[in-house]
């Protein structure tokens, strides 16, 4: 699915394909939530686990940061706000 790469380019990053990542990151925790709903703790943990190590749900998190929320107007280390 997604590739590391050492260097991204905001092209690259646009490139995404965003609402699939949202998806993969939204069904682990939707399962998440099933198993605690049965009370099935072991593969909660499990699933948690999962996610934690998702490529998917780090890439939705730094997006989140840095794109959507309000925090994406203040200057970042190189003084420019985008």
């Amino acid at each position: 699915m997604i590739r590391h790469s050492s260097y991204l380019t905001s092209e690259s990053w646009n490139k995404f394909p965003w609402k699939k990542i949202q998806k993969n990151v939204f069904r682990l925790q939707r399962r998440i939530y099933k198993a605690m709903k049965e009370g099935n703790l072991v593969k909660a943990k499990s699933l948690q686990k999962l996610i934690l190590k998702s490529t998917s749900a780090k890439l939705l998190a730094i997006r989140q940061v840095t794109q959507l929320n309000r925090g994406k107007r203040t200057a970042g280390i190189d003084g420019k706000k985008h």
